[in-house]
């Protein structure tokens, strides 16, 4: 019998990330039930152009893999000379991927382990491509450091519209484990649930990483296992855990 056999995996990931999440849970003899709740937008595109042309930066740091397939809709991966610093293992494959070497990623892929183990010089230039709701702890971190971070919104998180109708018959297939994997997923969805009142009967909870697991629990929720690796294996790995 597969590790995860008639296991029903809810997966709210962002509209069109949810294809390696499901095969992978299919391959362990999972049911995923896809219900993206965010969609992913890029934003001031000519912004960035112009910022990125018109400057020199040591490093450029992406903080997801969303940031890096955003950034490099708009700039071309031949044109960068800065260090690149990955906040994980994924984006930092990601990276690879466009041919870019990676010259750091933290001990854990969380924000605040990034900004304290950059190996950053005092008044080196940091670009930062980021969602517009990230928030300031990283850059904070960096600038009390002496860090010159520019910082520039990419992408946009719009929540996806679903009515009552739509959200009930998720909920209706008896659903074992939810994963979430970023704290934006995990607001937008108890805002639906309350929205439509909508009581969980969703054994478990299972978060990709710290800064996730703390919204869960911000929104009053329970994280039953986080993943020690933060990314998609990592979290799979976790939903093995509890079964």
């Amino acid at each position: 019998m597969l590790p995860l056999n008639n296991i029903k995996v809810l997966i709210p990931r962002p509209v069109g990330k949810a294809k390696e999440f499901s095969e992978k849970l299919v391959e362990l003899g999972a049911t995923p039930i896809v219900f993206p709740l965010i969609e992913i937008k890029a934003i001031n595109s000519k912004k960035l152009k112009t910022v990125f042309e018109n400057n020199t930066y040591d490093w450029i740091i992406f903080t997801s893999t969303v940031a890096v397939n955003i950034f490099f809709k708009t700039i071309k991966p031949s044109s960068i000379k800065s260090k690149v610093a990955a906040v994980g293992t994924a984006t930092q494959k990601e990276l690879e991927q466009l041919g870019l070497k990676v010259s750091f990623t933290p001990s854990a892929a969380t924000a605040k382990k990034l900004a304290k183990e950059i190996p950053l010089n005092k008044g080196e230039k940091v670009l930062m491509p980021r969602s517009e709701i990230a928030g300031r702890k990283i850059i904070d971190i960096l600038e009390k450091g002496g860090i010159d971070v520019t910082d520039i919104a990419t992408y946009s998180n719009t929540p996806v519209n679903y009515n009552k109708k739509d959200v009930e018959q998720v909920f209706s297939q008896n659903i074992n484990v939810i994963g979430f994997t970023s704290p934006s997923t995990v607001e937008n969805f108890v805002a639906l649930t309350r929205k439509f009142k909508i009581k969980l009967s969703t054994p478990h909870i299972v978060s990709i990483g710290p800064s996730t697991t703390a919204a869960i629990k911000k929104l009053q929720l329970k994280a039953d296992a986080t993943a020690q690796e933060h990314n998609i294996n990592g979290l799979i790995e976790a939903i093995k855990s509890l079964y």
